[in-house]
């Protein structure tokens, strides 16, 4: 398998570049301006863009808000542990202007766009060639999922054009209906300038990863706009999945083994972030923030005790699905890859107890404000290399985008738009590849359950419950309906004071 291999050469460069006039020599004599002018540098270039990536899996940002605020995971405080007004109101929908999660996430986002335009300003200057145009493409891509996820979060943000160099003014403000239109705009733009999966070496973005961005842009055009686009995410999907350079994978686990990255690329991956534990590539903290501080095995013996779910996503479940655990490591690490309930045991077999000697029995029930140790189902689905030394970030890739995903977009927009036959021809295709029973009709609330059983913890669970209109519901440890207006979330206090343009959403 080859994978794509950016490596931020010049990123300190570019940054004292813009900071200050004077020129720093390199090693080959050469100075800042003439190495990112030299097109042989382009890989550097792009490099800073692709790496920003990874922090879409920040559990204190953009992962750890948009999956918190949502049934599918808790931070409860545990006595004086994971005692955060800020990560406890995510789950209630307390939140505010000052919430340092959500401060994060806008910033996250904001960031994106800024690596991508710094990136574009010096492509655009290349002469102009294939490979050149590709990697325009691939950046305004991540540009455009960005501009996305703010859009579909905030409603609307400040935006700068990649050769705007006039720092001295404030950037334009994009609301939701400007920035949906520049999103489909430029995405239809860049998909014919991309290549297809296997043009490509693994990792970077292709046609179909564009093609799924615009599908979500449809799929969520309703919310976005006001104005329904089933039948253009049928089409999306459509041209993806008749492209045949993806298959469903037949192994749901493989794709979350600690070195998943072969088979993701043999299989669903339509975007993959990469992560590589033998170049100290590493990633998001799956293991130690939420299993038990007693659950050590390996190299692991440091165990934060923190989030879980909620006992209203696992009553959702039929537990003989496969997707919701797998044994296959067990005997390494004492327990099961999904959802983690009941007795908890050591890789010897041993049944693990609290450290206040009560038996470690996790539960669905828990309290958001004060969580015995053994409270909360956890959620372990990236699984953990025992022998590894990086106990903190994990190695395993993350599959942004996959193919089951196309199938189940494809289902809910034919269903919206009123095809049932092909919305349960869809799920159905989805279901038998996971050893599930088909179904015999399908509505709306089988797809956003179906959602879950294939997503849980990958991200998207924030979006698919405003679009299913679920977000605002009452449930365990949140008693009151949440108001509409907490549909979208603040903008931080520190973003409008760096913008006095930038105006806070409307009820906060």
């Amino acid at each position: 398998m080859k994978k794509i291999a950016f490596y931020i050469v010049f990123a300190a460069g570019l940054v004292s570049m813009a900071g200050c006039s004077v020129k720093e020599k390199i090693l080959d004599e050469q100075d800042g301006t003439q190495a990112v002018l030299d097109p042989k540098n382009m890989e550097s270039l792009v490099s800073p863009a692709y790496a920003y990536l990874r922090d879409l899996q920040n559990r204190s940002g953009v992962w750890g808000t948009l999956e918190g605020t949502t049934d599918e995971l808790a931070w409860p405080a545990r006595g004086s542990d994971w005692v955060s007004p800020d990560l406890q109101t995510l789950y209630t929908h307390e939140y505010t202007a000052t919430n340092s999660y959500i401060r994060n996430t806008f910033n996250s986002f904001m960031l994106g766009i800024t690596r991508c335009n710094v990136a574009l300003m010096y492509l655009t200057k290349f002469p102009s060639d294939d490979k050149v145009n590709t990697y325009i493409a691939e950046v305004k891509f991540i540009r455009a999922l960005c501009m996305y996820r703010l859009a579909d979060n905030f409603g609307h943000f400040p935006f700068r054009e990649a050769e705007e160099y006039d720092y001295s003014s404030y950037p334009q403000i994009l609301d939701r209906q400007q920035a949906v239109s520049r999103i489909i705009a430029e995405l239809n733009e860049i998909i014919p300038q991309l290549k297809t999966k296997s043009q490509l070496p693994y990792g970077r973005v292709s046609k179909a990863a564009a093609q799924m961005l615009l599908a979500n842009v449809y799929l969520n055009h309703q919310v976005l706009t006001g104005t329904a686009k089933w039948t253009e995410a049928v089409a999306q999907c459509d041209a993806i999945i008749s492209s045949g350079d993806y298959k469903l994978a037949d192994d749901y686990w493989a794709m979350f083994q600690y070195n998943n990255g072969a088979y993701l690329h043999s299989t669903e991956s339509i975007l993959s972030v990469i992560y590589d534990e033998t170049i100290a590539l590493t990633g998001a903290d799956w293991v130690r923030i939420t299993l038990h501080y007693n659950q050590k095995f390996g190299n692991f013996a440091s165990l934060f005790n923190g989030c879980c779910t909620s006992p209203e996503f696992v009553n959702t479940w039929d537990t003989t699905d496969v997707r919701f655990k797998d044994t296959r490591n067990k005997a390494a690490l004492g327990f099961n890859q999904g959802l983690l309930i009941g007795q908890q045991y050591s890789p010897a077999g041993v049944a693990l107890k609290t450290r206040t000697g009560e038996d470690l029995i996790f539960t669905k029930d828990f309290s958001i404000s004060n969580s015995k140790e053994q409270q909360g189902v956890r959620v372990l689905k990236f699984a953990p290399n025992p022998s590894t030394t990086n106990t903190g970030a994990a190695g395993n890739d993350f599959p942004y985008y996959r193919l089951a995903d196309t199938y189940l977009m494809r289902a809910e927009a034919k269903l919206r738009n009123g095809d049932n036959a092909g919305a349960l021809s869809d799920i159905n295709t989805l279901r038998t590849k996971r050893n599930r029973p088909a179904l015999a009709a399908v509505a709306l609330s089988d797809i956003l359950k179906e959602r879950g059983y294939e997503f849980y913890w990958e991200g998207n669970r924030r979006t698919d419950m405003i679009r299913f209109g679920t977000y605002t519901a009452a449930r365990s440890q949140k008693a009151s309906v949440t108001p509409d207006y907490k549909i979208l979330l603040p903008i931080p206090i520190s973003a409008m004071e760096a913008n006095p343009n930038l105006k806070q959403n409307p009820g906060y």
